[in-house]
């Protein structure tokens, strides 16, 4: 073995080590408000591709057909008796599937564990192949240290610890960019085409949004027309539509050949996906509300306000240094070495143009913008800041000829160290993280944006250590699996809808049924809709307090204090 190839070795066990380690850690210690229903949607994909139902294997306006393949696969080594009991398919809104895996001695939070192991080895291939892509233009250290950069940002590596699309969009779709920048401008070998368009495919597969992509490759395809001008217009774009034709292509058979409700009814996958995520984008609801598609209805958040938000909170979840690296970044177009910079003007605006597309594509559709909705653009933005900070401190270190290696790889190494102590110091989450500039500023200070339903867990093994806990009823905002998954004792969920003040009678009832009422202070507590609720039970002294990074996250009330003024406040809810 020679030493370019023990290198290489070396460099991939490396690559491994830091990838997984910090994605593993602790990987069951906690529940996302989403993961519940998640598991409960592959079950039932699970169930059927076991009875041959494909026509059945489809979520509603999103494909999902990776996130299910992987719970399926998780089931399939946990459970694989599941498919053959003949339940059929469970209600993932009502929350069949836990009360059902207990019955046959299954725990839901193993297979919550299982189905994130899976995804995380999912993730660790895919990190791999785009290292091996971006190698391919950039020399390994300077891919090595913008890949791992972007794999520290906080948020970023938060979603790739949750059972959810968004590190699979990401990194399908940046593998298909730099693999279509391979084929176009590298290597014009016909495999870099094949996967440019297959990664697009499982993108789409994904998740309906992984559209934005198109931003990126037909910007490339522009860049490759005008680059080869001198040949003719006319037959640039023709090449140009004839390679974008084949990527296509090849988008269009792994969406078909990976998607087996495709192969028995590709008219309803299509209907269910892209009609529900056009009704939800332009009408701001799904099909099952709006009806129809009535395009005479279609509107966009053209304000540039909703866009903005967007950015906000990309701003607010991102790092200083991976701020300041952008910035750095802007400067790589106008690179005095000229075996750089075609290639730093291409990455600079490809990485520019998918980052805000994405923002963009949220920004403007109608419904909900949650901050992982944009996960492409955490991964755009910081390969771009990876970037630019390896050319600054390339710079820097020409300024000093005599140690010009210590201090450009001293540079960097504070630059990470930064990055990935700002994720680490928000474990198990990551996703807590709030940038310390914005947030001295002001920006959300009041309390972090959009709460995963982080802090329950914690209130879940608090009562879990008290006396009779097997016994005792918990009655918990977000109780099904956030709390319910570590929690030993009967639970009941707490409805949104019982804050509305027309059905206190339902609320009262729930209450006088348990022993501990859950508040979900982070949640309920900044939201209109549960103020009157929230304020009328700040009458009463909590039991407990679940504090987080400074913030008061969750209140645990003991539901026999509580006194008849609490009793009389709820009654009177509006």
């Amino acid at each position: 073995m020679n030493r370019s190839t023990s290198l290489d070795i070396a460099i991939y066990i490396g690559l491994i080590v830091v990838f997984l380690a910090p994605r593993l850690a602790g990987i069951g210690d906690f529940v996302t408000l989403d993961e519940p229903s998640w598991l409960s949607q592959g079950a039932n994909y699970y169930y059927a591709l076991g009875q041959r139902e494909f026509e059945n294997t489809v979520y509603e306006y999103q494909p999902a057909v990776t996130t299910m393949t992987i719970i399926s696969a998780a089931m399939h080594l946990y459970f694989p008796e599941y498919r053959g009991f003949g339940q059929g398919y469970l209600d993932y809104e009502k929350g069949r599937l836990d009360p059902f895996l207990y019955e046959h001695g299954k725990d839901p939070l193993m297979l919550l564990i299982y189905s994130r192991v899976i995804q995380v080895f999912v993730l660790l291939v895919l990190f791999l192949v785009l290292y091996f892509l971006l190698q391919k233009f950039f020399p390994k250290p300077v891919a090595i240290f913008a890949l791992v950069f972007a794999m520290f940002d906080p948020f970023y590596l938060s979603q790739h610890r949750l059972m959810d699309h968004e590190g699979m969009v990401s990194l399908f779709g940046m593998i298909s960019i730099v693999s279509l920048a391979i084929y176009l401008f590298k290597e014009n070998k016909f495999a870099y085409l094949i996967l440019s368009g297959a990664a697009a495919g499982f993108m789409s597969l994904s998740k309906s949004s992984s559209i934005a992509t198109l931003a990126a490759i037909g910007a490339m395809l522009l860049w490759k027309l005008i680059q080869d001008r001198e040949q003719g217009w006319g037959r640039g774009l023709l090449s140009a539509l004839k390679t974008f034709g084949v990527w296509f292509v090849f988008l269009a058979m792994a969406y078909f050949i990976f998607w087996p409700g495709m192969w028995v009814a590709p008219g309803k996958m299509l209907y269910e996906v892209y009609g529900n995520a056009f009704s939800y984008a332009f009408q701001g609801a799904r099909l099952k509300i709006t009806q129809e598609l009535d395009v005479s209805q279609f509107t966009l958040n053209t304000r540039f306000e909703d866009i903005w938000e967007i950015f906000k909170i990309l701003l607010y979840r991102t790092t200083p240094v991976a701020w300041l690296g952008v910035l750095l970044g802007f400067a790589l177009p106008f690179t005095r070495d000229p075996e750089r910079i075609q290639r730093n003007r291409l990455f600079f605006t490809l990485w520019l143009v998918n980052g805000i597309a994405f923002v963009f594509l949220i920004g403007v559709a109608q419904g909900r913008n949650s901050p992982h909705y944009i996960l492409s653009s955490y991964l755009s933005f910081n390969l771009l800041a990876g970037l630019g900070w390896f050319a600054f401190a390339e710079w820097v270190s020409k300024r000093f000829p005599s140690s010009r290696s210590v201090w450009q790889y001293s540079l960097l190494a504070v630059v990470m160290l930064y990055q990935a102590g700002s994720a680490l110091a928000n474990y198990p989450y990551y996703f807590t993280y709030r940038n310390p500039i914005l947030y001295a500023a002001g920006w959300y200070n009041e309390f972090p944006h959009f709460p995963y339903c982080e802090g329950l867990e914690t209130a879940a093994h608090y009562l879990a250590s008290l006396p009779d806990a097997e016994n005792a009823t918990v009655f918990s905002y977000y109780g099904r699996g956030c709390v319910s998954y570590y929690y030993p004792g009967p639970w009941i969920s707490y409805r949104p809808y019982y804050s509305d003040g027309e059905h206190t009678e339902d609320l009262l009832n729930n209450l006088r049924a348990s022993e501990y009422l859950i508040v979900y202070y982070a949640n309920q507590g900044q939201l209109a809709h549960h103020k009157n609720f929230v304020d009328a039970m700040a009458k009463a002294e909590p039991f407990h307090v679940v504090w987080l990074n400074g913030y008061e996250y969750v209140r645990i009330y003991k539901v026999d204090d509580l006194g008849p003024e609490i009793y009389e406040a709820l009654a009177n809810l509006k």
